[in-house]
């Protein structure tokens, strides 16, 4: 129903810099383009438990999406505000999760690119940030998307490939890999250097379980716990699909044009 030639999407617990639509918008100048990604800063980080962490967490994934569109290989966008030609909307199935990644990659398999615009700024409150089932709800995603890179299989793009295994792909093995770390260093514990890394694995789970029942005092000491509580959501949605139950599939936004 929207007339313009632009759609602007968020999600309705952001607020958005003054002029973040203009310099966002300001990107479909170049005809290359078809869908552009605002960036997300994190407001209050003290106040709430894992403010600071979130906030590192964002800071990095800005790094990781600016290197990328620097490269051209950019796929998703950031679902606090992000923009797309009209005439290139997927209209995704009703239920998708990551609509932030699945509407805006849609416009690489028609020749266009994405656009990562640091000017346009979208802040959130650190404690709409919180919840177990906020993670659950992101790695269900995660994992929904995977289906995407059909799109970049042929013609073939390897550096959207590599970019996209390597930033999407990969964080889904970890909890895997950490399983298989204590195992292997529990078979290794005769060896004196695998004994010492054994006694970091338990005082870094010795942490993250403290930091699941109390407010740790130094913000270092609680990094353990909130990497814990990110990779434990792979676990819970792999019991949620064998249950066969269901993953909300997203929290309000707006769009306009």
């Amino acid at each position: 129903q929207l007339r313009g030639e632009i759609i602007v999407f968020s999600d309705a617990s952001c607020l958005l810099a003054s002029d973040s639509i203009r310099k966002l918008t300001s990107n479909f100048a170049d005809p290359s383009v078809g869908a552009a990604s605002g960036i997300y800063q994190v407001l209050n980080p003290d106040a709430a438990n894992l403010g600071r962490q979130e906030d590192f967490y964002w800071k990095y994934e800005t790094f990781l999406k600016l290197q990328e569109a620097k490269l051209g290989t950019l796929t998703g966008a950031h679902g606090a505000l992000y923009a797309m030609r009209k005439s290139l909307y997927p209209f995704p199935n009703m239920g998708t999760i990551n609509d932030d990644f699945v509407i805006p990659t849609s416009v690489l398999g028609r020749g266009y690119r994405i656009a990562y615009e640091l000017q346009a700024i979208a802040y959130e409150e650190a404690h709409e940030m919180e919840g177990f089932g906020r993670r659950v709800r992101i790695t269900a995603g995660n994992i929904e998307q995977l289906r995407e890179i059909r799109a970049f299989l042929w013609p073939p793009r390897p550096f959207v490939l590599f970019c996209f295994f390597s930033h999407k792909g990969a964080r889904l093995l970890v909890p895997l890999a950490m399983v298989t770390m204590a195992i292997s260093n529990a078979l290794l514990w005769p060896q004196p250097l695998y004994r010492w890394l054994a006694f970091g694995q338990l005082a870094f789970y010795g942490l993250a379980m403290l930091g699941a029942f109390f407010a740790l005092p130094w913000k270092v000491s609680r990094i353990p716990y909130y990497f814990c509580m990110i990779n434990a959501s792979v676990f819970v949605w792999f019991f949620f699909f064998l249950t066969r139950r269901s993953v909300s599939s997203k929290r309000p936004g707006v769009a306009w044009s």
